[in-house]
């Protein structure tokens, strides 16, 4: 339960302290008016009088309590209580699905910040719950399983319907005890005979679990491949390799917590991020938390002092491949703590950051190091590239004024964050685009008419899409998503990821 404890607060303090402090411009997040429609989380005194008294409307309390739930309140993401509260369930769903897993890391963090804000519910037809089970899916196909579970206990009583994702959630965490209390209490309510066999067979009630399973196989109510590894789990069948799955995207968590049980191999490239969690524990073996460490950083699920404390575990067998990175971490981090060589510190970061400089996991080596960096004395040089990284994580507003950064960045880098540099030439289309956004920008007609209606979560993820979509070219999108995400007061993300699509350029 401890550690359990502990990894669900390292997600959370890793995700909340994207937002900043309040020393810090109040939040990263925070909302303010910028050209548009005052949108804030402060209470205004509103006086009400019987002719705009809203009508009343009947919802079950059970289904407000499990819509609104969250893990980060408004004080921390800066997000006003009301973010869903005008949209529909099932348009946010639709949009959510369109956006899938998002390039930038900066709207990673957003992402999950706006997954785990407490807000009202949605407006839905039958009921909040079909939001919160969307969030709850995007965060366990990230790989995010500690927050997932806890929204999931956040949420009980859950309702029947919802009893296998917590199941099938708790089966991707190593450090996670099976939820088979809650689905042995359903009963024969419980859709899936696959789980209720297992269950029965792991507290011991062996033999309802093979009733059941012969009256599955009876019926041929299960997947045949699951029905195998039951009857080898409950010494039924004979084990045989036939049962190794060559169908990857088709694996269920149960089929994989049963292969593994079994100690069948699989091989890890192949999956989700969802599946490779339970690595992180480290129970697997070094490497497999090392490929899960580089994986989960890449989608921001782990941030960077535990990505540190897993690539500095043990001394790396060899040099090739991922040992490599790791060999090329471990001499940066040991030079930055013990040595008196800036010369043998500059050494060590050309190399890891040669390493690490093109690579999907650039950002959390510039969170890793760069607090470090600006801490300590460096050749010309190696300053000139410590600023470079510096820029690519949350305390590019601190290097900004730096004077080396001045005589070192490209002009365009310094546009994002001071309004005197805005008349700097731009060589590219895409520095163009940029620029407009920032100060010639343009937000859709239909954006501003959805924050007229309250509809702020839905214009936020309608403009994360559209910057997926600027990302890869289009820059009519990217000037919009930028400009909207501007004018609802997300300037950070916007200035993080004008950044990071500059500097992946150079």
């Amino acid at each position: 339960m401890r550690i359990k404890a502990n990894l669900i607060f390292t997600f959370i303090a890793a995700v909340a302290g994207f937002a900043g402090t309040a020393s810090s411009k109040f939040f990263e997040y925070s909302l303010y008016q910028k050209n548009g429609p005052i949108i804030t989380n402060s209470l205004t005194r509103v006086s009400m009088t019987q002719s705009n008294l809203p009508e009343i409307e009947v919802t079950k309390l059970d289904d407000v309590k499990r819509g609104s739930v969250g893990l980060l309140p408004p004080t921390v993401t800066g997000f006003p209580t009301s973010l869903w509260r005008e949209s529909q369930a099932d348009d946010l769903v639709a949009l959510l699905r369109k956006l899938g897993s998002p390039s930038s890391p900066a709207v990673q963090k957003l992402l999950f910040q706006m997954l785990l804000a407490e807000a009202e519910a949605p407006l839905a037809t039958d009921s909040a719950e079909e939001f919160l089970s969307e969030r709850i899916s995007i965060l366990i196909e990230a790989g995010a399983i500690d927050p997932a579970i806890a929204l999931l206990e956040r949420a009980s009583p859950l309702p029947p319907k919802r009893v296998p994702k917590l199941f099938e959630a708790s089966l991707l965490g190593s450090q996670y005890e099976p939820a088979c209390k809650q689905v042995l209490d359903l009963g024969a309510n419980y859709q899936n005979d696959a789980g209720r066999i297992y269950c029965h067979a792991i507290e011991g009630d062996w033999l309802t679990a093979s009733l059941i399973y012969n009256t599955s196989k009876a019926l041929n109510s299960t997947e045949t491949s699951t029905l195998l590894l039951l009857g080898e789990f409950l010494e039924i069948e004979e084990p045989s390799e036939q049962f190794v799955p060559l169908k990857y995207p088709d694996l269920s968590p149960l089929d994989f917590r049963l292969y593994e049980t079994l100690g069948y191999h699989i091989f890890r490239k192949n999956l989700s991020n969802a599946f490779i969690f339970g690595d992180l524990s480290g129970d697997n073996g070094w490497y497999a938390q090392l490929i899960a460490a580089e994986r989960l950083a890449e989608n921001g699920v782990i941030d960077a002092n535990r990505f540190l404390g897993i690539f500095t575990a043990h001394d790396p067998p060899s040099s090739d491949g991922i040992w490599e990175r790791v060999r090329a971490i471990q001499h940066l981090d040991k030079a930055l703590s013990h040595s008196n060589s800036i010369k043998e510190i500059e050494l060590a970061l050309k190399n890891a950051w040669q390493l690490f400089q093109y690579s999907s996991n650039s950002s959390i080596f510039a969170e890793v190091f760069t607090p470090r960096l600006l801490d300590i004395e460096l050749t010309p040089s190696a300053e000139i590239i410590a600023i470079k990284i510096g820029m690519l994580s949350s305390s590019f507003d601190v290097i900004i004024s730096n004077s080396v950064a001045i005589n070192t960045l490209e002009p365009i880098v310094f546009a994002f964050t001071n309004q005197e540099a805005q008349f700097v030439r731009p060589k590219t289309i895409l520095e163009k685009t940029l620029l407009d956004a920032f100060y010639r920008p343009r937000v859709p007609s239909y954006a501003r008419l959805q924050l007229a209606d309250g509809k702020l979560g839905e214009v936020i993820l309608n403009a994360l899409i559209q910057l997926e979509s600027g990302i890869a070219g289009d820059m009519q999108d990217l000037l919009e998503s930028i400009s909207t995400l501007r004018h609802v007061g997300l300037e950070r993300v916007s200035q993080r990821t004008a950044l990071w699509l500059i500097l992946s350029e150079t």
